[in-house]
C-alpha cells in the first residue's frame, strides 16, 4: 500500500503545475501531506484537468443500515459515497447519500475497510446507482447498489491488485448505463417551454456527441455544438411579453424587438417557475410529480432522485444570444419590467451586473442611452468608487461592478489543508466579505459568463456564493473548453438540482459523454433546452425573417508583396526554422524555439524593421557543439538588465498567446517567463520551463547552460497611470518604419469617404504604435483602445469614437480605432465604423470573427467592409489554409481527457508547424 501511495503522489504531482518548485531535501511526507500537495496544484487561475479518471470495475454491493436513516432512494438512482471518518463506531465508514444531502446508510463495514485508505488519498473515487429503493414506505433493513470504480489510467498498474478483491464480486458489470429518463407528459416543446429529448436515433445526437471532441480548439467548434445542442428548439414560436418596457410606457427611449421581446418573457417565466401540482403536469427543472404507493412525491427525471419534501427551484438561467443581437439591453428591460415586483424572503430589489473591465462603459452607455430619465438608478462600483456600504449599494436599482471586484471581495478562505474526504465547497467566511456579499439581491448578473467556467477560480467561487434571490449568466459561449464549462455555470445558477452539484454533473453527463453515450447527449440537450436561450443573427421569426436585418458585409483579401530586402531577411529566417524544426525533430528538444522564429516571419510580414537585429545576429551566429560556462542566475544580472528582460517579456506576452510547449493559453498568462540571455522560451510557461531544463538545460539559441535560477518570471504589472505609447519617454524618438502594409492601410484610408469610421485590428502592439505614428503624420485623427487602460479612459476612447461625423466640431471625434485582438475582440459595440482592417491574421478564424462582431451588430447603418491585409507567398497565407481547415473540421468524439486534449493538439499543432515550414 505505501508504495501504491508514493505512485499515486508521484503520477498526480508529475504535471508540474504553477506550484512546483525545485527538487529540495526535505523530509518524508506523509500520505496526507502529499494529497494536500496535488489539491493545490492547481490555484484559482489555472482550470483544473478534465475528468482524468477512468472505469476500473463495478460490482453488486448493498446499503447497510437503512433503518437508521430517513434518506429516499429510487431503483436506478444515481447516490454519492463520501467517507465519514469521524464515525465513532468505524473510522472507515462510507456514507451513501442521497442528491438532496440526506444520508440512505454506510456500504458494508468489509467494503469500506478496503475503500476507505484508497479514497482518503484521492486514488481513486467511487460511486454508486440503486438497485433497490424504499419508497414503498415498508421498513428495509439494506437495499442493492452497483458500485463503480474510478481511478486515473496511470494508476491501473499498481491499482489492479489492489482491486483484484473486487472483480471477484457478485456481477461483475460494465460501466453502469446513463439512466434512461422516464417518458412525461409534457416533455417535448417548442422555443424551450418544455425539454425538447430527440429520439434515440435522431442523427442529431451523433452530430452532437462527434462535435464535442474540439470544442476547446476553435470558437467555431463550440458554435457547432450550441447550435446542435439547440436543433430541436423552435424559438421562432416564443410567446412575445404583453407589455415589454418601451416608449409608450416612458420606462425606455426606444422600443425594443420581437426577439428580445420573446426574451424577456422567457426571463420573466424563468424567475417565477412553479412545481408540477399534478403527475399530469409537465416537467420543471426535471422535477415531476409521482403517486406513490404510500403517499404522492417528486420525483427527478434526470436523476432518479426522489422525495416528499417540495422541492426548491432555482431562478434565472442563461441568456445565450450571438454577439450583437442586444442582451445588455434585453436584460435592462428584464429589470424595469420586474421594478415593482419584490424579491422573495429578506432579499432586495437592487440588481448585481458583473462584467469583465472591458465592457463596464457599455453597460454605463445603455442605461444612459436607453433607458427614459429617472426610471432607474445605478451606480458603477469600481476603482476609487469602491468606498461605500452595502446599505448604500442596496439603495440603488442597478449596481455595474467587475469579476476582479467580485473575486476581490469574495469571502473564500484559502484552501489550506483541505482534505479530500471534507466536503469540497469553498469555505466562506463572512469576517472577510466585502459590501458586495453583504447585500440581499434581487438578481446578479454575470456577463461575458463564460468566464465562470473554472470552477476553482476565486470570481467564479465568489459569484457562487452572492447573495440573490435570481440568477442570470450571459454570454454567447456557455461551452468553450468541455461540457464541463457549462456544469460550472450551473454552479453559479444554482439551478436544475442536484446536476448544479460538481459531482452529479460528472457523473451523469461527464463521463458518459466520454463514453459517447446517446443517453447523455439526449440529457445534455434537454438540460440546455431547460436552462438556456440562445439565438443569432441568422436566427428566424416565425414568418421566415431574420430576427434582426443587418446590412450587408463584404469581405476582401489584400494580397500585399514583400520588397526585395525583406523577402532576402524572409528566406534566411524560414531557412533557419526550418533547420532548427529538423534539429528538434532529430533531438526531440521541443519545437518552443521554431515558434519563436514563426513569430518573427509573422513580423517580417508586417515590417522588417519590427524584428530586432540582436534575433538576425543569434541566427546567423553558428550554434556551439559544446556548451561552455555556468548556468548564469537572474540575482546576478545588473538591475538596467533585469529591466531590459522584463521589458522583452512584456512584449513577448503582448505578442503570443499560448505556450510553445503546451499550448496552454491560461497557464501561458498566468505564469510567462523569459532565461536571462532572453533567447528562449520566449513563449513558454513556467511549469514546462521546469520540466524542459530537467531533461535539457540548455539555451536552444546559443547553446549555454541555464537552469531555474537563471528563469524570470513577469513581475506583477506596477500600478502607474496609463500613458499613451506614442507620449511615453521611451516612443518619444520613435522613427517611422517602412511597411508595404501600413503605406496599403493609408491608400484606403484616403479614399474613403469623410464620414466613414475605421477599426484596425493587428496582434503586435509594436506595429500599432507604428500605425498610430503614420497616421499621425498623414493627418488622420485617430485613437487606440489599449489593454492597459482603466475604466475611466476605455470609456471615453469608446465615447469619442462612436461619436458621428460631422457633430460637435470642438470635441475629439477620430475616424480610426486602434485595437489589438487580445483586448478588443469581443465585448465592444463599435458600430460607428463600418470599415475593418486585419493586418494580420489570427490562428483561430472565429476570433478574427468575434472582432468584426464589433461592428457588425445590431446598431450598424452602413455596409460592413472587411479588409483582410495578406503577405503574398508567406506564412500568412499557410495560416488561411489552416484556418479553411478547421472551419471544416468535424470533429470525431469527445474530448476523453485533458492530457489526451492537450497531446491531440500538440500533435495538431506539430502538423501545422510542418505545414509553415514545408518540412517532409
Amino acid at each position: 500500500m505505501e508504495g501504491l501511495m508514493s505512485q499515486g503522489s508521484t503520477s498526480q504531482t508529475s504535471r508540474a503545475g504553477p506550484s512546483s518548485q525545485p527538487a529540495r531535501s526535505a523530509p518524508p511526507k506523509r500520505p496526507r501531506e502529499q494529497t494536500r500537495d496535488m489539491k493545490q496544484e492547481y490555484d484559482d487561475d489555472n482550470p483544473p484537468p478534465q475528468e482524468l479518471d477512468e472505469h476500473f470495475v463495478t460490482f453488486r454491493t448493498d446499503v447497510v443500515g437503512v433503518q437508521y436513516y430517513r434518506g429516499l432512494v429510487g431503483r436506478g438512482e444515481y447516490v454519492m459515497l463520501r467517507r465519514e471518518p469521524s464515525n465513532k463506531f468505524d473510522p472507515n465508514a462510507v456514507q451513501v447519500t442521497n442528491a438532496s444531502g440526506s444520508q440512505v446508510g454506510h456500504i458494508p463495514r468489509a467494503v469500506a475497510g478496503r475503500l476507505a485508505e484508497l479514497m482518503d488519498h484521492s486514488l481513486i473515487s467511487v460511486e454508486g446507482r440503486m438497485v433497490g429503493q424504499n419508497l414503498d414506505g415498508a421498513k428495509h433493513y439494506k437495499m442493492g447498489m452497483d458500485l463503480s470504480i474510478y481511478a486515473r489510467p496511470s494508476l491501473r498498474e499498481v491499482l489492479e491488485p489492489e482491486l483484484a478483491w473486487a472483480k471477484n464480486e457478485t456481477k461483475v458489470q460494465k460501466p453502469p448505463p446513463s439512466s434512461q429518463l422516464i417518458p412525461v407528459s409534457g416533455m417535448k416543446g417548442h422555443g424551450n417551454s418544455g425539454v425538447g429529448l430527440p429520439e434515440g436515433n435522431d442523427p442529431t445526437m451523433k452530430k452532437l456527441l462527434e462535435g464535442l471532441k474540439q470544442v476547446g480548439d476553435d470558437q467555431k467548434q463550440a458554435d457547432n455544438v450550441m447550435d446542435t445542442l439547440t436543433s430541436e428548439i423552435d424559438v421562432s414560436k416564443l410567446p412575445l411579453h404583453p407589455s415589454p418596457p418601451g416608449i409608450l410606457n416612458g420606462q425606455l427611449v426606444v422600443d425594443i424587438l420581437p426577439h428580445q421581446s420573446q426574451a424577456l418573457k422567457w426571463m420573466i417565466d424563468r424567475e417565477n417557475p412553479t412545481l408540477p401540482a399534478s403527475p399530469s403536469d409537465k416537467q420543471v427543472q426535471f422535477w415531476v410529480k409521482q403517486k406513490g404507493d404510500h403517499k404522492d412525491y417528486f420525483l427527478n427525471i434526470a436523476t432518479k432522485t426522489p422525495q416528499y419534501d417540495e422541492p426548491v427551484l432555482g431562478k434565472g438561467g442563461i441568456i445565450a444570444d450571438g454577439m450583437g443581437l442586444g442582451k445588455t439591453l434585453t436584460t435592462l428591460s428584464l429589470i424595469l419590467a420586474t421594478k415593482s415586483e419584490t424579491a422573495s424572503g429578506a432579499f432586495g430589489n437592487a440588481t448585481l451586473i458583473v462584467c469583465p473591465l472591458s465592457v463596464l462603459s457599455n453597460w454605463e452607455k445603455q442605461i444612459g442611452d436607453h433607458v427614459a430619465h429617472g426610471q432607474l438608478t445605478h451606480y458603477t462600483y469600481h476603482g476609487a468608487s469602491k468606498g461605500v456600504t452595502a446599505k448604500t449599494l442596496e439603495q440603488y436599482d442597478v449596481i455595474i461592478t467587475t469579476y476582479n471586484a467580485v473575486a476581490a471581495e469574495a469571502p473564500i478562505e484559502p484552501t489550506v489543508n483541505r482534505s479530500p474526504i471534507k466536503a469540497k465547497k469553498p469555505k466562506t467566511s463572512e469576517n472577510v466579505a466585502g459590501p458586495l456579499f453583504k447585500v440581499k439581491w434581487k438578481r446578479v448578473v454575470a456577463d461575458e459568463g463564460h468566464v465562470l467556467r473554472n470552477p476553482k477560480a476565486k470570481m467564479t467561487q465568489g459569484f457562487a456564493v452572492l447573495q440573490a434571490d435570481r440568477r442570470w449568466v450571459c454570454t454567447g459561449t456557455p461551452i468553450v473548453n468541455s461540457p464541463s464549462d457549462l456544469g460550472s455555470l450551473l454552479t453559479c445558477l444554482q439551478l436544475c438540482k442536484p446536476l448544479d452539484q460538481a459531482a452529479y454533473f460528472k457523473t451523469l453527463l461527464l463521463r458518459p459523454l466520454k463514453r459517447g453515450d446517446p443517453v447523455a447527449g439526449r440529457l445534455l440537450q434537454a438540460l440546455i433546452g431547460e436552462v438556456l436561450l440562445r439565438r443569432t443573427k441568422d436566427s428566424r421569426d416565425a414568418k421566415g425573417a431574420k430576427l434582426i436585418e443587418l446590412p450587408s458585409i463584404e469581405y476582401f483579401q489584400v494580397g500585399v508583396r514583400l520588397d526585395d530586402e525583406t523577402r532576402k531577411i524572409y528566406d534566411e529566417i524560414m531557412e533557419g526554422s526550418r533547420q532548427r524544426f529538423r534539429e528538434a525533430l532529430e533531438t526531440g528538444t521541443g519545437t518552443a524555439n521554431v515558434l519563436s522564429m514563426l513569430t518573427r516571419m509573422r513580423q517580417l510580414c508586417l515590417s522588417a524593421q519590427l524584428v530586432p537585429q540582436s534575433f538576425l545576429d543569434d541566427l546567423r551566429r553558428p550554434l556551439p557543439k559544446i556548451p561552455t560556462g555556468p548556468a548564469i542566475s537572474i540575482s546576478s544580472l545588473t538591475p538596467k538588465k533585469k529591466e531590459e528582460l522584463i521589458a522583452k517579456l512584456r512584449q513577448f506576452v503582448e505578442e503570443d498567446t499560448e505556450c510553445g510547449v503546451c499550448y496552454d493559453e491560461s497557464e501561458f498568462v498566468k505564469r510567462p517567463c523569459i532565461t536571462d540571455c532572453g533567447h528562449a522560451y520566449r513563449s513558454v510557461c513556467y511549469p514546462c520551463i521546469e520540466r524542459v531544463l530537467l531533461s535539457a538545460p540548455l539555451c536552444p539559441m546559443d547553446r549555454h547552460p541555464i537552469g531555474l535560477p537563471s528563469i524570470l518570471e513577469l513581475p506583477p504589472d506596477p500600478i502607474a497611470e496609463y500613458v499613451d505609447p506614442l507620449e511615453s519617454s521611451q516612443t518619444k524618438s520613435l522613427m517611422p518604419i517602412k511597411s508595404a502594409k501600413i503605406d496599403e492601410l493609408v491608400k484606403y484610408l484616403k479614399v474613403f469617404p469623410g464620414d466613414e469610421k475605421t477599426l484596425v485590428f493587428s496582434q503586435f502592439t509594436s506595429f500599432l504604435d507604428q500605425i498610430g505614428l503614420r497616421l499621425r503624420q498623414e493627418g488622420v485623427d485617430w485613437t487606440r483602445f489599449d489593454g492597459r487602460m482603466n475604466a475611466s479612459q476605455r470609456q471615453q476612447v469608446i465615447a469619442s469614437f462612436q461619436r458621428p461625423m460631422g457633430g460637435d466640431k470642438s470635441a475629439s471625434n477620430p475616424r480610426v480605432m486602434l485595437i489589438s485582438l487580445k483586448s478588443g475582440a469581443v465585448g465592444l459595440n463599435l458600430t460607428a465604423a463600418s470599415n475593418v482592417f486585419l493586418c494580420d491574421p489570427w490562428w483561430q478564424s472565429a476570433i478574427e470573427a468575434q472582432a468584426i462582431d464589433r461592428v457588425h451588430r445590431m446598431g450598424q447603418k452602413k455596409k460592413v467592409r472587411v479588409f483582410q491585409l495578406i503577405a503574398e507567398d508567406t506564412v500568412e497565407s499557410a495560416v488561411l489554409d489552416i484556418q479553411k481547415r478547421k472551419d471544416a473540421l468535424v470533429a470525431k468524439a469527445f474530448e476523453k481527457s485533458s492530457r489526451e486534449s492537450t497531446k491531440t493538439k500538440k500533435e495538431a499543432r506539430f502538423e501545422e508547424l510542418k505545414e509553415l515550414l514545408g518540412v517532409k
